[in-house]
């Protein structure tokens, strides 16, 4: 009899320090995470769940801190062009966060990060599935020019026209959002429908709006101007008039002020860009330069021309990226 209360009290205190464990491993994960340190951090919520009593509310949060930091190396991964292990990580983040949501469904937030990481992905359909559900929790701009954004990489150019359209209608506005972002999300999805008059005025609308807010950033005006340039150039305008004016606000002897240089004939092709001892940054100047070149010699008709620089920068920029989307977009064309 003593020996079964004995074994019974042992068990309770087994339990119980296996449960102050996993909250112990819980906290420190937290502050891990807080401090950057992501890998460290998903072991402590790995091992606070492992811990196996932790409260559903507990369980919750280790389920999306960890999801959280598998995003964040994904990023990392990215950044470095190991894409198969970008794709693993953010699988690992999505099966986190789709446990969080087996615990709380109505959380609109886990919905969103679920939702970016199928992006991510290129799973698009999963990504517009989460931002819906999430927009009807929660209703916010972001939330909406993020699904526009997944509809526009999915090849639904008029829904996400839609969805941008109604972010800008909307009566309160999102701090997490500025109203030229919407319009220049807008003109993206406008350029790849090929209504280039229309992104052309939503990118010269974008342009107004950030124009002061954006002063201090040497690369926000040239590239909005590049973006301005080659709507106009599609849609078959000549806009050397305008690009001039606005050329005076910017350094036209350092990239990507050069790019406007160009485009106004002041500098060869070959002049426009430095080479760069950074991979990234150079390959990202590439990327660019070619394709908003290959758009500027296709609106002045030099398809061969254009479909070598558009190929170009189909294989160099980062596969997450616009450009990556437009070049793809634009070499399918070019083989119709």
């Amino acid at each position: 009899m003593i020996r079964s209360i004995f074994v019974a009290i042992c068990m309770v205190l087994f339990v119980t320090n296996l449960q102050a464990a996993g909250v112990a491993d819980l906290k420190a994960a937290n502050a891990a995470a807080e401090k950057g340190i992501g890998d460290e951090a998903i072991q402590l919520f790995t091992q606070a769940l492992a811990a196996g009593d932790l409260s559903a509310d507990d369980q919750f949060v280790a389920r999306k801190g960890r999801a959280r930091e598998y995003s964040a190396k994904s990023q990392i991964a990215d950044a470095f062009e190991r894409h198969d292990d970008g794709h693993r990580l953010r699988d690992s983040a999505i099966a986190d966060f789709s446990a969080a949501l087996s615990l709380k469904a109505d959380d609109a937030s886990v919905l969103i990060e679920r939702g970016q990481d199928y992006h991510m992905n290129q799973q698009f359909d999963l990504a517009i599935a989460d931002f819906s559900a999430a927009l009807k929790l929660n209703y916010s701009a972001s939330t909406l020019v993020q699904r526009a954004a997944s509809q526009r990489a999915k090849g639904a150019y008029e829904e996400a026209i839609a969805d941008c359209t109604t972010a800008l209608a909307g009566d309160v506005r999102d701090p997490a959002l500025d109203l030229w972002d919407i319009y220049n999300e807008r003109g993206y999805a406008e350029f790849l429908a090929a209504r280039y008059d229309a992104a052309a005025a939503d990118f010269d609308k974008a342009l107004a709006l950030g124009a002061s807010s954006r002063a201090d950033d040497v690369l926000w005006l040239p590239y909005q101007m590049a973006w301005l340039h080659i709507a106009h150039a599609r849609a078959g305008h000549n806009d050397a008039q305008e690009l001039a004016g606005l050329a005076d606000k910017i350094n036209q002897k350092q990239w990507p002020g050069t790019l406007i240089s160009f485009f106004l004939g002041q500098l060869r092709f070959e002049d426009v860009s430095s080479p760069s001892n950074h991979g990234a940054m150079g390959r990202g100047r590439e990327c660019n330069l070619s394709l908003f070149a290959g758009e500027d010699a296709l609106g002045k008709g030099n398809s061969e021309q254009a479909q070598k620089l558009i190929l170009r920068a189909r294989e160099v920029c980062n596969i997450h990226t616009l450009q990556y989307l437009v070049a793809g977009i634009e070499l399918n064309r070019v083989k119709k």
